[in-house]
């Protein structure tokens, strides 16, 4: 009877035993099979064979990326296929933002039931909201030189261009030598996981931050005689501005005035308005995470906090981030997330009262048409601020966002040139030639 008791028990462990083993196996298999098969090693995914990886499209229907008999396509025209490289992604695998990765579930037909495989071999196929002719002329207008374009929906969040540079053929992948400059961050997607010292661009948080926080301040008259003193620390200023309303200060990118506005407004203020407009933050894009900005005044001193007003002391921006601050500016106040899968659904947030938005946008505005040029940028009717963000020791990253201020085409923008110089003279070309064609093709089609 004792022996009997005894096999029971044993029995019963290993029962036990074995179910525990295929909950355990259950439960892993469900959170990480996706892992799991798209590990890079697996050769049914990352080489050739019956299983697909897909066919990717822009908006327009144009092939980006396909895979026949095995083989690995890219679109048949080089400019293209090198300005989308950052969007579409390389067949290594080296772009971690591209959608060949960030998508290769769906590219791939991938489920817990039927794996990877479809009866045909084929994958799925996906479109992207980019337009993929768009990107070329805004990878040609960067004319070789570092730096980041997006164009954006500020309506649908659909990402109309997303070009980045350095890029490459990836038909003809480079050796890279990461000791070179002409291969610094080649793989990186500037648009999404960069960051840079924003300058005079971080002047639009402020402002928000002044009209909400500081009463009369649009009926204020500020006087500049280039430098701002305070507390034994100073404020610079290139010009002499003299005396300047508020709409005036904003469109002579006014040092001193701003750096006023932010110390008036209050660390406080500034902290919380940095922080509405995506800064310290991140983004998901369909699920790829942008990189974080920093503005951090908590414990700044009166003089950090002017210089932290104007977009330098130790404020960053994500260009993404940045280009969605301005399309928060032109759509009443509310923030829509970019997006870059044409069927999916933006996220949208409120970061400014409509009231707030709307005198932002009036001073933009303003700025275009005495600092910019209507001349520049004819038929536009477009709202910008430039940037021309110091950096010890180097050339200025030369900024340019806004958007454009027209129910028939609602685009928002950023252009950043790495170590570029002045963020008007620079940029600003390269978003007006990107802009026009833009507006060429979807006027009235948005």
């Amino acid at each position: 009877m004792k022996i009997q008791s005894r096999r029971a028990v044993i029995v019963l462990f290993l029962l036990g035993f074995f179910i525990f083993g295929i909950v355990f196996f259950v439960s892993s298999y469900l959170k990480n099979a996706s892992t799991w098969v798209f590990y890079s090693g697996n050769k049914h995914i990352y080489k050739n064979g019956r299983i697909s990886t897909g066919t990717i499209y822009d908006r327009n229907g144009l092939t980006l990326f396909s895979t026949e008999g095995g083989k690995v396509k890219y679109n048949s025209d080089k400019t293209i296929r090198t300005a989308v490289m950052h969007a579409v992604g390389d067949s290594e695998g080296n772009v971690s933002t591209g959608a060949l990765y960030a998508f290769k579930k769906q590219l791939s037909g991938w489920n817990l039931v039927n794996g990877v495989y479809h009866g045909n071999g084929s994958g799925n196929a996906i479109s992207l909201t980019i337009d993929a002719k768009l990107c070329a002329v805004a990878y040609e207008a960067l004319a070789g030189r570092h730096g980041t374009v997006g164009v954006y929906n500020y309506k649908t969040g659909d990402i109309l261009c997303m070009v980045s540079t350095p890029s490459f053929d990836p038909e003809n992948p480079p050796k890279v030598d990461p000791d070179s400059e002409e291969h610094n961050g080649i793989y990186m997607n500037r648009l999404l996981s960069s960051t840079y010292t924003p300058g005079s661009v971080f002047k639009l948080v402020t402002l928000a931050a002044a009209i909400d926080n500081i009463s009369g301040v649009t009926d204020r008259t500020f006087r500049c005689n280039g430098t701002l003193k305070i507390d034994g620390g100073k404020v610079t200023c290139p010009s002499s501005h003299g005396k300047q309303n508020l709409s005036e200060a904003l469109a002579n990118s006014c040092n001193t005035a701003f750096a006023e506005l932010a110390i008036e407004a209050g660390a406080n203020q500034l902290q919380a308005y940095a922080q509405k407009a995506g800064f310290n933050s991140v983004m998901y894009i369909d699920g790829i995470k942008t990189a974080q900005g920093k503005v951090d005044v908590t414990a700044a001193s009166k003089t950090d906090l002017g210089w932290a007003g104007i977009g330098q002391y130790t404020d960053t921006a994500n260009p993404a981030t940045f280009m969605a601050y301005m399309g928060a500016i032109a759509n009443n106040g509310v923030r829509v997330t970019p997006k870059l899968l044409l069927n999916s659904k933006s996220k949208q947030t409120s970061v400014l009262s409509p009231d707030t938005a709307d005198k932002i946008k009036t001073y933009m505005r303003n700025d275009t048409i005495l600092n910019y040029g209507e001349r520049n940028y004819p038929g536009l009717h477009l709202c910008a601020k430039s940037g021309t963000a110091q950096i010890n020791g180097q050339q200025p990253n030369a900024w340019f966002a806004g958007f454009l201020d027209r129910k028939d085409c609602p685009l928002a923008f950023v252009v950043v040139v790495e170590n570029g110089g002045a963020g008007s003279k620079v940029s600003g070309p390269i978003a007006g030639k990107v802009l026009q064609e833009a507006v060429k093709t979807y006027a009235g089609k948005m």
